[in-house]
């Protein structure tokens, strides 16, 4: 094994150092050059991921990809590059959706199943998922580049959506699907898509920032009054009355107990509590700051 130097510019080095302050204030042990390690094993990590390389990739498998990149592009990928490609494809999936879209609510295609499924609420079902996962991961890591237009154009998106919600169950709006709707209902639908979304994003192990705790707490408390309220205050707004302590697992053990408390303690206990052992011994492969 060779260790690698790497030179860096004052900026970088006082950009590595205000993280390191800011993980230290948060109970971390690092400093500038783990900080800087760290950085990079996960932009690494990234790229190797982009260009379908394992973590690490040997050079049998390293000369495979670059010898197969250098083979002629077929037809297929030639057109995956090309832009004009890529918006007719979206073109023409746009008009089949509206097609279809039109067929099964207004000429009542039975086998686009749309009827049955004629509310908000079906759609949110539909996709709220891939629509999530899709984008709030983006939002979370590369957030300070997103224009302040964009966040604005968001934040209205968000408020509009609100609104929405509180007009389906106040006028009510019949298409929406919103009334009836308990709050047991609305745990089934947002918590899988908000768990998956984040996860992976906060690295395992490190402490949450005090903001972070506040909201988590807050959000805590605010369930513990809705539970309270539900079955002895007799809230029938949040639907858990006659819910059981099996129906609250199925409800919570997918997206909120495993990733949260088994997971990272399975991953200990199958790799030797390794990621903790690695930040405490000397590394053979050094990147020197």
């Amino acid at each position: 094994m060779t260790a690698a130097t790497i030179a860096i510019e004052p900026e970088e080095l006082l950009g590595l150092t205000a993280l390191a302050e800011l993980e230290q204030a948060n109970g971390s042990q690092a400093d500038a050059a783990s900080t800087a390690k760290s950085l990079m094993h996960e932009a690494l990590a990234a790229k190797l991921e982009e260009h379908g390389l394992p973590w690490a990739p040997t050079p049998e498998t390293s000369r495979r990809l670059v010898t197969e990149a250098a083979q002629a592009d077929s037809v297929l990928r030639r057109l995956g590059r090309s832009d004009r490609a890529r918006k007719t494809a979206i073109s023409v999936l746009a008009v089949v959706a509206l097609i279809v879209l039109w067929g099964g609510y207004v000429r009542g295609w039975s086998w686009t199943g749309f009827r049955q499924n004629d509310q908000l609420w079906d759609w949110l079902h539909l996709l709220l998922l891939p629509v999530v996962v899709g984008t709030i991961p983006l939002w979370i890591r590369h957030g300070h580049y997103i224009s302040r237009t964009r966040r604005m154009a968001y934040t209205a998106a968000l408020a509009g959506f609100v609104l929405l919600v509180v007009a389906g169950y106040l006028i009510p709006l019949g298409w929406t699907g919103f009334r009836g709707m308990t709050l047991w209902n609305w745990y089934g639908l947002l918590l899988l898509p908000a768990a998956v979304a984040t996860l992976g994003v906060r690295p395992s192990g490190r402490p949450l920032r005090p903001g972070q705790r506040r909201v988590a707490a807050l959000i805590g408390l605010g369930w513990i009054v809705t539970v309270i309220g539900g079955y002895l205050l007799g809230w029938a707004w949040t639907g858990y009355a006659g819910s059981t302590l099996w129906d609250w697992l199925e409800l919570l053990l997918l997206p909120l107990v495993f990733p949260t408390f088994l997971l990272p303690a399975v991953l200990r206990w199958v790799t030797g509590n390794a990621a903790e052992r690695a930040q405490t011994m000397p590394e053979r492969d050094t990147v020197r700051v």
